[in-house]
């Protein structure tokens, strides 16, 4: 199945952990806004139990306005059990700001992120005529606690992390990271005290996620956010996962029993299949969503797509910190018709040398980087790890699409000089050839030559298909062991007859070196893009 890649989970109102399970659970008053008997200084109180000081009175009115009715006069032994951290800085989408020492005037993203507006004509695009009215000086003394981004250079470019009016829909929306959430109304714009007024006005699209902002969002409102900075890593060790199960509308016992069980085994089959090179850490709570409307959508042959508005709504409540998402349902998928097992859907890709492109879609998922790829698994009960065969069934699929990451793209230069594909299945192209004689969990056959012309496949010597580790070329492909490593031969087959298929066939072998791999997909490295 694919995981539709439009905006669309159980709204989670704060969090608890039972067990190894992530449930909602309904927030807690907390005292956020705090100043000493003794001095003016108001701090902002963290979940981390640290306190931020609001440097002047521009940066506290830039969050909460003139409003100072939540601010609590505390004692010094109070505010002495919370460390001192980092100063707000002023809220993106409220004000330019400028230093008094120096001419440059800057828009403000989230993390205090400053992007200098390098021209009148551009700050009058984006702000329009009066946008000199919205500069503000921010003293030398406090400079240091911004940071420095991108200079804006085109007069078409709106900032992140401000409320965004678009022009043809004619409604408001909070602009985080190129994304567009809307705001259910007017009040709920309030509710995370923006001003209408401070809306910046276009008609320029973007991605836009279907639920909408009802109310005060921590994800909207948050002094303390830090910045968007972009996290895509070409990490292949020390991975770590999270699982999510959606419901419709209701789950078994049973179907939780067999999502832990298949849980509990993927990080020792990880290790097992990477030779010990690497480790998976899936020990996350559990996340159970149960479909309101954003996440699921029903179609006309009883299956029904994942919509991506699901790993949107875990990313609002929880870190970005997985490399990979995996997702089963109990409900059929599209997968389910057709001869697909499970989907891998790549978020990111930052690594060279592997045949596939530089990519980086993750501001669509709620992640900034860090998320490699989706492993959409589908209905739950179409696994049965109740049985040591089941379990071994299930461990195949989730390996073989995690393998999808970094493996069977590479192309080669052969012979005559020519780009080739033949390493690879067609017409895919994403797997690796049953002529290919290497043999992994994406394919290949791992051919025997016979001596006498022929070759008979290499998977006819495993007792048990689904326990296949990943190859030499694909650890390579993973960056987990160097090319002078590779002692296995790389070749494919070339059937006597074109397309012949079976345990044996007449063919001739055709050797390929890591070189020639190399020549036509590059180098394995981490890009530096």
């Amino acid at each position: 199945m694919k995981i539709k890649l439009t905006a669309t989970f159980f709204i989670i109102f704060g969090l608890t952990f039972l067990g190894n399970f992530l449930l909602a659970a309904p927030a807690q008053a907390a005292l956020e806004l705090v100043r000493s008997n003794d001095f003016g200084t108001v701090y902002y109180l963290d979940s981390r139990g640290f306190r931020h000081p609001f440097p002047n009175q521009t940066t506290y009115e830039s969050w909460y306005g003139k409003d100072f009715s939540k601010v609590v006069t505390v004692g010094n032994d109070f505010l002495a059990n919370y460390p001192l951290a980092k100063n707000i800085t002023i809220r993106p989408g409220t004000y330019l700001v400028k230093v008094r020492t120096a001419p440059q005037v800057y828009a403000i993203e989230q993390g205090g992120v400053l992007r200098e507006i390098q021209s009148e004509g551009i700050a009058e695009a984006i702000y329009g005529e009066n946008w000199a009215a919205r500069v503000v000086d921010v003293p030398d003394v406090f400079f240091g606690d911004y940071s420095v981004g991108q200079p804006i250079v085109h007069d078409y470019t709106v900032p992140d992390s401000i409320l965004y009016y678009d022009t043809l829909t004619k409604k408001y929306y909070h602009k985080n990271n190129g994304i567009l959430r809307p705001f259910a109304s007017d009040q709920a714009v309030s509710a995370n005290h923006f001003k209408l007024s401070e809306a910046l006005a276009s008609d320029r699209s973007y991605y836009v996620r279907q639920r909408p902002i009802v109310g005060l969002d921590k994800n909207v409102f948050n002094p303390v956010a830090t910045d968007l900075a972009d996290q895509r890593d070409c990490a292949s060790k020390d991975l770590k996962a999270a699982i999510l199960f959606l419901a419709d509308k209701n789950y078994a016992d049973g179907e939780i029993e067999k999502l832990q069980t298949i849980k509990k085994a993927i990080p020792d089959r990880f290790g097992w299949v990477t030779d010990g090179l690497s480790n998976i850490d899936i020990d996350y709570p559990t996340a159970i969503f149960l479909d309101d409307g954003y996440l699921m959508k029903k179609r006309n042959d009883n299956t029904a797509e994942v919509e991506n508005e699901l790993i949107n709504s875990f990313y609002d409540n929880n870190a970005d910190i997985f490399d990979f998402i995996f997702v089963f349902t109990n409900f059929a998928t599209p997968s389910d018709n057709t001869n697909e097992i499970a989907h891998f859907l790549a978020v990111t890709n930052k690594q060279e040398g592997l045949g596939k492109s530089l990519l980086n879609r993750a501001e669509v998922y709620g992640s900034t980087g860090k998320l490699k790829g989706i492993i959409v698994m589908g209905n739950i009960n179409k696994y049965h790890p109740e049985t040591v065969s089941g379990l071994d069934e299930v461990l195949a699929v989730a390996m073989h699409e995690i393998l999808h990451q970094w493996a069977a793209s590479v192309k080669f230069i052969d012979d005559q000089g020519q780009t080739s594909k033949a390493l690879l299945r067609s017409p895919d192209f994403g797997h690796w050839s049953i002529y290919a004689g290497l043999v992994s969990p994406l394919g290949g056959s791992g051919w025997i030559n016979n001596a006498d012309g022929t070759f008979t496949s290499g998977l006819t010597q495993i007792a048990n298909t689904n326990l296949r580790q990943y190859s030499q070329l694909d650890l390579y492909l993973m960056g987990l062991i160097p090319k002078q490593l590779l002692t296995e031969s790389i070749f494919y087959l070339e059937p006597e007859k074109e397309g012949e298929v079976g345990n044996t066939i007449k063919a001739d072998a055709k050797y390929v070196t890591i070189d020639q791999i190399i020549k036509a997909s590059g180098e394995v490295r981490c890009s530096t893009d």
